[in-house]
């Protein structure tokens, strides 16, 4: 079997490659060093596994592997690969909701058949009255969905927290230090709100019970990469013995952002809240290298004190975005690997998972557009 570091060297022969992440809508996303793969569990039991290429803009131009600048690479890269997760798995989900939709419309049609004319008729009646094949959402809607979401993410995360400051302390006296204890202290203030903000709101939507599912899946996830990465089998059962928290993970680093904005916002002061809002919102960037790179660091020094301590925050705000998978949840995420990971093969006796594209919808396009290739013309098209 090949091992890990003959399989990619990325950037010292020393390193190997980290596989990494994310949980989707039952299912579970995971990218290789080339390609990136979802696997999605129907409510039938059935594994949905669709694969991609990745077009990496980091290997196509080497100084977005820089310092301070790859962080930002691979943030966008990791949601732009995230959010199509997201959306096959959610295509996956209303195209079953609208096959039990159209069995339930047959079911009542058939019910509803009372003699042999009713029943020569009835084919026609299904037709129309049931439910077309959908792929979900269109791409327009759901980015724009995604684009508005985030927008309202930067107001609550980024610039209200600096707001609220202002509601309950006295404006600082003009000409004050920046380095002074009370705007120290304003700036520690707002970091507080931020990171309660985000507690409350990770604790609020953790009582649905599709983002319960997601957490879970979540913890899938990272126990199959810390059973893969500690050198053991990967099984259902091998991988259910391991946490489901990772170093790695993105909940530890928006902790991370946290922390290194209180540091950085220490330098600015507390100017008037127009600027600082507008400082706030273009330290994003800058305070994401940042962050990614302690995260990075971290990761790939697992072992040491340092990073221990500084992985610890970041882990304990895991306690609210995962939890322990069951053994079905944990055999997704290993047909997500597998796909990936040339390293890891599925377990005998395991059935192969059924390969559909990305997007779903996109091979109901081929199949339509095949037959309108076929279908006959008719006799007065030309006319």
């Amino acid at each position: 079997m090949q091992s890990t570091e003959e399989k990619v060297q990325p950037e010292s022969c020393e390193e190997p490659h980290y596989y990494g992440g994310q949980a989707v809508m039952e299912g579970v996303m995971m990218r290789g060093a080339d390609r990136y793969a979802v696997a999605v569990r129907r409510a039938d039991g059935e594994v949905l596994l669709a694969e991609q290429e990745i077009e990496s803009f980091a290997e196509k131009h080497k100084w977005a592997k820089w310092p301070l600048i790859r962080g930002n690479v691979a943030i966008v890269d990791s949601l732009t690969l995230g959010m199509k997760g997201l959306f096959f798995s959610a295509d996956v989900l209303a195209q079953e909701e609208n096959e039990r939709l159209v069995a339930e419309e047959a079911a009542r049609a058939d019910e509803t058949r009372g003699d042999e004319a009713t029943a020569q008729e009835a084919p026609a009646d299904d037709a129309a009255s049931s439910p077309e094949p959908v792929g979900g959402l269109n791409k327009v809607a759901k980015w724009a969905t995604m684009a508005l979401s985030f927008g309202i993410a930067i107001f609550i995360f980024v610039l209200l927290p600096t707001w609220a400051v202002d509601w309950f302390t006295p404006a600082p006296a003009e000409g004050t230090p920046w380095w002074t204890l009370e705007k120290v202290l304003r700036n520690v203030v707002e970091g507080g709100i931020r990171l309660s903000l985000l507690i409350l709101y990770i604790v609020a939507i953790s009582r649905m019970e599709y983002v319960r599912r997601l957490f879970e899946f979540h913890g899938a996830e990272h126990a199959t990469i810390n059973c893969f990465e500690a050198g053991e089998t990967v099984s259902a059962k091998n991988c259910l013995k391991f946490s489901p928290l990772h170093p790695r993970c993105g909940t530890a680093f928006l902790f991370v952002v946290i922390i290194v904005k209180i540091i950085l916002g220490w330098f600015f002061g507390w100017p008037e809240l127009v600027p600082r809002m507008l400082i706030r919102f273009g330290l994003i960037p800058f305070v994401a290298a940042v962050g990614y790179e302690v995260i990075r660091w971290a990761g790939r020094h697992r072992g040491s004190v340092l990073s221990s301590i500084l992985a610890a925050p970041g882990m304990w705000m895991q306690l609210l975005t995962t939890s322990r998978p069951d053994e079905d949840q944990a055999k997704v995420a290993i047909y997500s690997l597998a796909a990936v990971a040339p390293e890891v093969d599925l377990p005998d006796g395991w059935p192969e998972a059924r390969r559909v594209p990305i997007p779903l919808n996109a091979q109901q396009s081929e199949q339509s557009e095949e037959e309108r290739v076929e279908e006959p013309m008719p006799a007065d098209a030309s006319e």
